[in-house]
């Protein structure tokens, strides 16, 4: 269970980070504002955050696994609903606002599962990889991001993004 956790950590973290990480430039490409760039990040934070304690519920209550697999459906939604936004400022909140609730339900299962699956012992070492893994994850995701977008577009973006999570589905 402890590379599954890992796994879906560091996958949904990059999912989350790339997509994220290119919006304002796509946006801001379609002429949006820079107040409703402003308001699809504070929503899609908002999402990642604002149902945290909802997120560590259904994890004990549900299964981590199973809050797991919600969580890559959420970020298979999110990314079809934001790569098919074109120019559609509402369309493309909804797509990163669901991209936030994704990532929070993927991540906060994911620990929950990396924690109850570890002995005591090696818990902190293990931890501290996992962390170490999510983020190598979200900074190539963000740094792979803005090279796919300079050559294939935003569309194209959450369609790699979205090809994320089969192995984490998997």
């Amino acid at each position: 269970h402890a590379l599954t956790a890992i796994l879906a950590i560091a996958a949904s973290h990059a999912v989350m980070v790339s997509v994220m990480a290119l919006t304002p430039v796509h946006m801001q490409d379609h002429g949006s504002a820079l107040k409703i760039i402003g308001l699809t990040i504070s929503l899609h934070i908002a999402g990642m955050f604002a149902l945290s304690p909802l997120m560590g519920w259904l994890s004990d209550r549900w299964g981590a696994g199973r809050t797991i697999l919600l969580g890559q459906s959420i970020l298979l939604l999110a990314t079809f609903v934001a790569g098919t936004s074109g120019h559609s400022e509402a369309q493309i909140m909804v797509g990163l606002t669901l991209l936030g609730i994704g990532w929070s339900a993927s991540v906060i299962a994911g620990a929950a599962m990396l924690s109850a699956s570890l002995e005591t012992s090696v818990r902190p070492v293990v931890q501290g990889f996992s962390d170490l893994s999510m983020n190598l994850a979200g900074a190539f995701g963000g740094l792979l991001a803005g090279v796919v977008v300079a050559t294939s577009g935003y569309g194209t973006l959450n369609a790699a993004a979205a090809v994320l999570t089969l192995p984490v589905i998997a």
